[in-house]
């Protein structure tokens, strides 16, 4: 095992000189430290040896590649948190955090990147949103009834909602319209729809959320696809689906703060 402090100079193909030190094990991602420089001659090198070592020895980490899921990753393994906070944390990272930060190095999160999340996250909590106007479309299927067939219309109406999201048509956490608006969409009777709705909440499919739209269970798949793009369907009718404008959402002060705490 090398010991902290220990480096040499390696001749290159070119020419140059590289200069190595180890300095330790990186405590999140197991991975080795090493202080590196590439200087032009052996005698640039050794006295570079020399600093990088004092550097090493004094403590001094060298910049890391070290990307922030990973540091979230590894973070969420060792965190002692309650389960609410937990499952809190968990919710902000994944939906908010990684898709904007994930993938950078966390070495060059700075001001002025955290200062840019927070203007992007105040004006819209939506990440997609880049402040051009955009449909927000819905994947939600039409609702045909046949007539006279062997299902009563409410069960035919939630077999094709149970459909649409057994097979990721409809993702986890997307909103639903209410069942008047489904109701006048679909020229549906509204206790037909109702009677579909509370079929799916109690087979664990949708959450019926009271003065608001219910969604579809389940936690936001970051694969999903985009509601920017519009659905392959040669029959997706947007006023059917009830895709609407894009309407900016900012993100509360109280979120931004919880958000900045976990950062």
């Amino acid at each position: 095992m090398p010991r902290t402090g220990t480096g040499h100079l390696e001749r290159l193909p070119s020419g140059s000189y590289r200069v190595n030190v180890y300095s330790g094990i990186d405590p999140l991602t197991g991975r080795q430290l090493r202080h590196r420089q590439t200087v032009k001659t052996e005698e640039q090198a050794r006295i570079v040896l020399g600093r990088l070592l004092e550097q090493a020895a004094s403590g001094q980490r060298p910049s890391s590649d070290v990307k922030v899921s990973e540091v979230f990753d590894r973070y969420m393994e060792v965190a002692e948190l309650e389960p609410s906070t937990r499952e809190t944390y968990e919710g902000y990272i994944r939906r908010t955090i990684l898709p904007a930060l994930g993938s950078m190095e966390l070495r060059k999160v700075r001001g002025p990147v955290l200062d840019t999340f927070y203007a992007r996250v105040r004006r819209c909590g939506d990440l997609t949103c880049t402040g051009r106007p955009f449909t927000e479309h819905s994947r939600f299927p039409a609702l045909k009834v046949e007539a006279g067939g062997r299902q009563p219309a409410w069960q035919q109406v939630a077999g094709t909602i149970r459909e649409a999201i057994s097979s990721g048509r409809l993702a986890p956490g997307e909103q639903l319209l209410s069942v008047r608006e489904l109701s006048v969409r679909h020229g549906l009777p509204v206790v037909t729809l109702q009677s579909a709705m509370n079929v799916l909440a109690s087979e664990g499919l949708i959450e019926v959320r009271q003065g608001r739209r219910s969604v579809v269970c389940g936690d936001p798949d970051e694969a999903a696809p985009s509601r920017r793009v519009r659905p392959p369907d040669a029959d997706h009718d947007c006023v059917l689906a009830g895709c609407e404008p894009h309407r900016c959402r900012p993100m509360s002060a109280a979120t931004i703060r919880q958000v900045h705490s976990i950062l």
